[in-house]
């Protein structure tokens, strides 16, 4: 756990549990306010939007149709902030009754299970060849196809395993030296599931009333066998490019640059802002005569413009910036 010392120094369970309060209340107020705040800004805004997008009329209105939007990422977090809450207090019982177990001589049952809870972790989140994540991944994301907005135990899992990999440093020191071939294998993977794509599309009946109903049954199972492969490639990818950019990001972005630092603490508002943005601007433009490949780029470029302008000038230097990234600079800028 965070702040842990030597078992031998008995300032150890107080200062863990200190540590553990400190991350708790941090979690919190860095996730919890920001839902609070931004959950009716959302209502606010996006369902007129929206509506504009369809009907070409702007008519302000206030609706949770449709919540909590892109913000599900931090209602899954806050979540799991407050399963570790409960997983604290049964971890720390289960330490009470190992340590018992081991005054009466029965220590050999703690020490079985912590071998197995070890051995679980190397396979699912430790292991340099992530087969043992990817399968778990299989299993979990199945029930929705890959999507993690109603999968909550998909989204957990990878939470896991990012405190994991937080705690690996060998792993950690394995993918920045080796990342391109997790970023290889992911091209491989991509190939191979656009192709899969590309097959789906063009087995799909004309007639889904065919009178040939050995046909339509054989179509059916080549598209169920093509969806499965599919679904298989695309978990698969998603890890592999994950560990990819995770060791890339930190090959080539690990030392201080005044640009990227900006851009990394503009990230969280840019997050919180841009989806109202990105989608006025999309709607703006449907009646616009240009290639659709120009105007994904100038919704783009002017949603980065737009969050990370108002992040210079009206967050990083406020109370909104500390509360977002922490004090982790001069309250006055001058860098940018």
């Amino acid at each position: 756990e965070p702040g842990t010392r030597s078992p031998q120094d008995p300032g150890t369970n107080h200062q863990a549990e200190k540590s553990w309060k400190s991350w708790w209340g941090n979690r919190l107020l860095r996730i919890g306010l920001p839902i609070m705040v931004f959950f009716p800004l959302m209502s606010l805004t996006l369902p007129w939007i929206f509506k504009y997008g369809r009907t070409e009329e702007f008519l302000f209105f206030y609706s949770n149709e449709g919540q909590p939007f892109h913000l599900w990422f931090l209602w899954h977090l806050i979540i799991f902030v407050i399963l570790t809450v409960l997983f604290r207090f049964h971890y720390l019982i289960g330490a009470k009754v190992f340590r018992s177990l081991d005054k009466i001589g029965m220590g050999f049952i703690g020490n079985a299970c912590r071998k197995s809870r070890h051995a679980l972790s190397g396979v699912l989140f430790r292991s340099r060849f992530p087969i043992g994540f990817i399968i778990a991944c299989w299993v979990v994301n199945f029930s929705t196809g890959g999507e993690l907005i109603l999968n909550f135990g998909a989204s957990l899992l990878y939470f896991v395993f990012g405190y994991s990999l937080y705690r690996n440093s060998s792993l950690f020191m394995f993918l920045k030296a080796q990342w391109r071939y997790y970023f290889l294998a992911g091209i491989v993977g991509f190939t191979l599931f656009m192709i899969v794509t590309l097959a789906m599309s063009s087995n799909v009946p004309a007639d889904i009333y065919d009178d040939d109903i050995v046909a339509t049954i054989e179509t059916e199972k080549e598209i169920k066998l093509l969806w499965l492969s599919q679904y298989a490639l695309k978990i698969a990818c998603g890890v592999l490019f994950s560990y990819a950019f995770i060791g890339l990001a930190e090959k080539r972005f690990s030392s201080y640059n005044v640009k990227f630092r900006f851009i990394s603490d503009g990230a969280y508002w840019m997050y919180l802002i841009h989806l109202p943005i990105v989608t006025f601007i999309t709607f703006f433009m449907f009646n616009f005569h240009m290639p659709i490949e120009i105007k994904f780029l100038i919704a783009i470029v002017m949603t980065s413009i737009i969050c990370l302008g108002t992040y210079k000038y009206f967050v990083r230097s406020t109370p909104i910036g500390i509360l977002l990234n922490g004090r982790r600079y001069p309250f006055k800028m001058t860098e940018l």
